[in-house]
């Protein structure tokens, strides 16, 4: 049997396309590409300043601080910048973005708060950092009211050794909607925590630690026992100890 053998056309390897000029021609664009990417970057001048996320401050009073214009985004100190938006009572970060365009965005993200330190014309809310925040007009929110600690200029921290205790307690308590719902004052006391019910006004002691526990067993309480009995007969429900939750009534 002969064996056929292989051979290679000489046509075929002349036909074979040799990829090093498309590949030449490839690199070329792309260094055009960055060359003119780098000539616009270096041409860029600040446009428009725009701002995102802010409910509690207004616009007016973010432009308050000058960004200037007609700069190269580099000539700008961005931390400097940041630094100025967060000294602001009710901003907790901000961040700069700056588009193709040359015009910055300020991302503003706000301190939430979380209850209300009550008092006549002194009212203020104060966020789950214990930060004080002045109630803005038309921007009023739903929280519980706080007894137990004086209101301070905004910018303050909640002062007093508790302190950090029950904004801790409400900060979970804002987290977890039946609580949130039903609870309309906080105090603290030399129990701990006392809150208030929002209906019939009911005594619940939580103490003076592991919240979000007592919590939970406040809302599987109020949906296994309350929702069926009702609770205008209950006096106070001491939330307090482990694996039982003692009630007195009226």
């Amino acid at each position: 049997m002969t064996k056929k053998e292989s051979h290679t056309s000489t046509n075929d390897s002349k036909s074979r396309v040799n990829p090093l000029p498309w590949v030449g021609g490839a690199l070329f664009v792309l260094g055009l590409a960055v060359v003119a990417g780098l000539y616009w970057s270096s041409k860029m001048k600040v446009q428009e300043i725009y701002f995102e996320g802010h409910h509690f401050v207004t616009e007016e009073q973010l432009r308050e601080f000058e960004i200037p214009t007609g700069l190269h985004p580099d000539s700008l100190n961005s931390l400097e910048i940041i630094s100025r938006f967060e000294q602001m009572p009710y901003v907790k970060r901000a961040a700069m973005d700056v588009e193709p365009s040359g015009n910055i965005t300020i991302h503003i993200s706000e301190r939430q708060p979380v209850a209300m330190l009550p008092g006549e014309g002194s009212e203020m809310y104060i966020d789950r950092d214990g930060i004080l925040l002045q109630p803005v007009p038309g921007q009023t929110v739903n929280v519980p009211l706080l007894y137990g600690f004086d209101a301070h200029p905004p910018g303050d921290t909640l002062s007093g050794r508790n302190a950090g205790a029950a904004a801790n307690f409400l900060a979970q308590l804002r987290e977890k909607p039946v609580s949130n719902a039903t609870i309309s004052e906080v105090a603290w006391t030399e129990n701990g925590i006392v809150a208030l019910t929002n209906d019939h006004g009911v005594k619940l002691l939580f103490g003076k630690e592991d919240f979000n526990t007592r919590l939970r067993n406040w809302e599987a309480f109020y949906a296994e026992i309350i929702k069926q009995k009702g609770i205008e007969n209950m006096q106070s429900i001491d939330l307090r100890f482990q694996e039982q939750i003692v009630t007195r009534e009226q």
